[in-house]
């Protein structure tokens, strides 16, 4: 196991590489609307390529049913499941995307910030 002299950001990453959201972040939108969900057939293009959150902007990928493959590039290259049972964490300004991989998937993208990290000035065009 070589990763014992890693990056400091061991403490902010689980084991599986996946974010560690910080406990004083507070929800502010998600997308699409609240009552409305992706489908496999619906998910914007936009995710589904490479793209990043804001400076401050994290996220949470919620499915509740069906399978969604999160990939998460930067700053290390992780793949996870996420299903009713696992969540994906968005960190901010990180390389990340996603894939259907059920036809029954429903899922949703919560934005979070930590309170006092500057003014939320997100454009979502399309992903609405």
């Amino acid at each position: 196991n070589d990763d014992d002299n890693d990056d400091d950001d061991d403490d902010e990453r689980q084991p599986d590489g996946m974010p560690r959201m910080p406990s004083n972040a507070v929800k502010y939108t998600q997308v699409p609307k609240p009552s409305t969900t992706f489908k496999a057939s619906t998910i914007p293009s936009g995710l589904l390529k490479q793209h990043t959150t804001k400076k401050g902007t994290w996220g949470i990928i919620r499915v509740s049913s069906g399978q969604l493959e999160y990939t998460i590039i930067e700053p290390r290259k992780s793949v996870h499941v996420l299903d009713k049972d696992h969540l994906g964490v968005i960190e901010p300004k990180m390389l990340h995307q996603v894939r259907a991989m059920s036809d029954d998937l429903e899922f949703v993208v919560e934005f979070w910030r930590v309170p006092g990290t500057g003014v939320v000035d997100e454009k979502r065009e399309g992903l609405d």
